[in-house]
């Protein structure tokens, strides 16, 4: 009789570690990400520059010359939301690598938030 009772805890417990583990994880958008570096612009992060500006401009219908890069900066996002969640979407708490690319032109500046990868995930970031 009781390793039956011992048995039925087991269970409960090890469903209720299961219920827990495959809980979505949102991200909080307090999370700052971690900076690595801002050297010049080695050409890895030329790359991502250029590739920035031109998903930049194709995503605001502007000419990839109105925009010039201010800032590169290599960063460690704290999740696969690249810093910039959006609502009501689930993300991958992991550390991503990637960029923070400062443009501007067309009287604004815009925030670029990216992966680590040159045909990756890219994002123009409203909040900063």
């Amino acid at each position: 009789m009781q390793s039956g009772k011992s048995f039925s805890w087991l269970l409960l417990a090890l469903a209720s570690l299961w219920l827990v583990a495959c809980q979505p994880v949102r991200p909080t958008p307090a999370a700052a990400p971690e900076i690595v570096a801002t050297p010049a612009l080695a050409p890895e992060m030329a790359a991502i520059a250029t590739a920035s500006i031109d998903f930049a401009a194709a995503t605001l219908g502007l000419a990839p010359g109105s925009l010039r890069v201010i800032a590169v900066e290599a960063v460690n996002w704290p999740d696969a939301a690249l810093g910039c969640p959006q609502p009501d979407m689930i993300y991958a708490a992991v550390i991503t690598p990637g960029y923070r690319v400062v443009l501007t032109g067309a009287d604004a500046t815009l925030v670029v938030h990216t992966d680590s990868r040159l045909d990756g995930e890219k994002v123009i970031c409203p909040e900063e």
